[in-house]
């Protein structure tokens, strides 16, 4: 019988027996298949990753086959491919243990004819070729066109029994961008479409001989697989080589150059690896140290250093608790006036007295509160608190010119923003002249019109406005002159590298005469070291904060620093 398919069907066929083997190609000699013969199962598992066969014989003793059907799991498991048991005498009580056990078919060879072979060939081509049809479909991610989630644990679990059997390795790179969602929310989503499919084209350029999947939003993971771990290091060093060309570009939107920040983990397979729940989350623990960097940046999976917080599991009631019963404090860090050297002003940063857990830092329990709301009450405390705080420092004797609170971008959703800060404001008597709120780039781009008539408002009673982490994230010069912002702040991660850093010291130069340009003072954060100060007088900065001078300390403590200033 002749196929009417033009491409061969490919037969991949286990026969350890020359009888048997015989036997099958009587029945198979036709037109347009291709016959892969191999004795042993590891040599099938071998071949079936080689050459991706249409359909699966297994030309061996049925009772065999029953005994042992965990040998033959990794085969079953996948699913797409039609497998088929041929004997030479099959009963039909073992027929349905055959595909009670995932078996698609089964072929008694002293029964068979070739016209039984012809229709359960075509038969099973039928089904391949539409089993393929609807795995493409529901594995593919209908945006990029990736492989999608669901297909990323089945792949990487092949994979993982593929490197098992034959002891080889592979590495699992996670990466994803850092502030996306603020992205689609300034931007729009349609625009977060074309960075999505702008990276995937990238990666694709990057990883060209590696499979590429996204599995979530803006997640997507990249399987490296080698004979070797040491070759899967060297392939995974060469893959982040390339990256760093293809990723760490701006992205063009509307003909607007936007800088994005990519975090990439990477971990590799090792004893206490082999599992995909295991690989995936080692990958993720290293991206999300990476994200510790502003910018683009990598980690590799360090089992000391990507341990989850033992904050992990703080719940929206641990947070309401909290406000309840005070456990918030603000804590002061100094600002330092470049010109005269003494302490002008200060931010207020909150810190968490937990009654179990002891003093959590604000990178622990800020992300849960911007995710759930609480963020907003929690920030109307800090202004309320700050106040109070700013009244002590007064009646103690000292002055200050600025005291930075900040706002978070979930604060201006608040349609009542405005109103709010006003009666707190009223209530505590809060000097206007000294109260500065810090804003985040997302937060002035979260909804323009919105933060605009806010800002308005709240600049009318004299608050100033500085914006915090100036230049990572995506800062609309057009906006700047038009909004009552009063000084940048000069992102730590610039003032890091100080002055060795070539690129970061030309940033900081082109920050602070911007600011200079538009009227508006400059702040550096994260100033550490006495080299970082040198290059920030020289080039003209204001104000300074960081732990070369202090860290941020309760106010107490802020308040004796004034008294020895």
């Amino acid at each position: 019988m002749r196929y009417p398919s033009i491409m061969p069907i490919n037969i991949l066929i286990l026969s350890p027996r020359s009888r048997m083997r015989d036997m099958l190609e009587s029945h198979l000699i036709q037109q347009n298949l291709e016959l892969s013969f191999v004795a042993t199962l590891p040599e099938l598992f071998l071949r079936f990753e080689e050459i991706r066969p249409n359909i699966i014989i297994i030309c061996t003793s049925v009772k065999n086959v029953l005994q042992s059907l965990e040998t033959y799991s990794p085969l079953i498991k996948q699913q797409h491919t039609p497998i088929v048991l041929a004997d030479e005498h099959i009963t039909e009580e073992d027929g349905i243990q055959l595909l009670a056990a995932s078996f698609t078919d089964f072929i008694s060879l002293s029964d068979a004819t070739g016209d039984t072979f012809s229709r359960s060939i075509r038969l099973l081509t039928q089904i391949n070729q539409k089993n393929t049809e609807l795995n493409a479909t529901h594995n593919t991610d209908l945006l990029t066109s990736l492989k999608n989630r669901s297909c990323f644990y089945t792949h990487l679990q092949c994979e993982l029994d593929h490197i098992l059997l034959n002891n080889e390795a592979l590495a699992l790179v996670s990466l994803d961008i850092d502030n996306f969602k603020a992205f689609n929310q300034c931007m729009g989503y349609a625009a977060g479409d074309q960075v999505l499919l702008d990276l995937k084209n990238r990666l694709l350029n990057c990883a060209r001989h590696f499979p590429v999947f996204r599995t979530g939003a803006d997640e997507f993971f990249i399987i490296i697989t080698a004979t070797t771990i040491d070759a899967a290091k060297k392939e995974t060093s060469h893959l982040l080589e390339v990256m760093a060309g293809f990723l760490f570009s701006s992205f063009n939107i509307a003909n607007q150059e936007n800088v994005l920040g990519i975090s990439i983990g990477v971990t590799f397979s090792s004893e206490n690896a082999l599992d995909v729940d295991t690989l995936t989350n080692q990958a993720n623990q290293a991206r999300s140290r990476a994200k510790r960097t502003h910018g683009c940046s990598f980690s590799i999976y360090e089992p000391d250093k990507d341990q989850i917080s033992p904050y992990e599991g703080l719940l929206e009631s641990d947070i309401w608790a909290a406000l309840k019963e005070e456990q918030f404090e603000l804590y002061y860090q100094p600002r330092i006036d470049l010109h005269s050297g003494e302490i002008v002003g200060a931010e207020a940063l909150m810190r968490w007295n937990h009654p179990y857990h002891g003093l959590i830092m604000p990178d622990d329990f800020i992300p849960i509160s911007e995710q759930t709301g609480q963020i907003v009450p929690m920030g109307f405390w800090a202004i309320f608190q700050s106040g109070k705080d700013l009244k002590s420092i007064q009646d103690a004797g000292y002055n200050l010119t600025k005291l930075g609170v900040n706002l978070s971008f979930r604060q201006f959703q608040d349609d009542h923003l405005a109103q709010t800060i006003h009666r707190i404001i009223d209530k505590e008597s809060i000097d206007t002249q000294i109260l500065e709120f810090e804003l985040t780039e997302s937060a002035l781009f979260s909804d323009d019109l919105h933060v605009q008539n806010s800002i308005e408002k709240l600049s009318q009673i004299g608050i100033d406005f500085s914006l915090d982490d100036f230049g990572t994230g995506y800062s609309s010069f057009a906006l700047l002159q038009k909004l009552p912002i009063s000084a940048l702040k000069i992102d730590r991660s610039f003032v890091a590298r100080l002055p060795e850093s070539t690129d970061d010291a030309e940033i900081v130069r082109a920050i602070i005469n911007l600011a200079h340009n538009l009227n508006m003072g400059v702040v550096a954060e994260g100033v550490e070291t006495k080299p970082q100060l040198e290059f920030l007088i020289q080039n003209g900065c204001d104000q300074v904060q960081g732990f070369f001078f202090s860290p941020p300390v309760p106010l107490k403590a802020f308040i004796k620093m004034l008294k020895t200033d």
